[in-house]
């Protein structure tokens, strides 16, 4: 089963369905790492604090989990959005984003890993 949604010009966004991540799963691309929040076949969402105007300038990432020992890396992806989910403080240069990311091409075997990775790491559907 599949969910998708529908973007604002009325084009199919979602193709695969999205599960919530476990605690304690983390993305590292380029200088930046993050907690994992969601992730589907398609892609995945990452949250972190940055920087405010340091952009993603990786195009691949390592997924991680600390329990049990799991490690998939050298994912493609490519930035799609990104959020501020913690408001500005006009104290610090430091904020919270939320990246979404889409896979780029993957090889069979990265599916495969990808396809366990969620079947293992993942606890419920995320909403859509």
């Amino acid at each position: 089963m599949n969910a998708h949604s529908i973007g604002t010009d009325g084009a199919e966004r979602r193709r695969h369905r999205r599960y919530q991540a476990r605690n304690e799963t983390f993305a590292f691309f380029g200088e930046h790492s993050g907690t994992l929040v969601d992730i589907s076949e398609g892609g995945f969402a990452v949250q972190c604090a940055v920087f405010e105007q340091e952009p993603v300038a990786s195009d691949h990432v390592d997924l991680f989990v600390a329990e049990p020992d799991c490690y998939l890396p050298d994912l493609p992806f490519s930035l799609v959005g990104e959020v501020q989910t913690v408001p500005a403080s006009m104290f610090s240069t430091l904020t919270v984003k939320r990246f979404s990311m889409q896979f780029g091409q993957l090889t069979r075997e990265q599916r495969a890993q990808l396809h366990r990775f969620i079947a293992d790491n993942t606890v419920v559907a995320a909403d859509s």
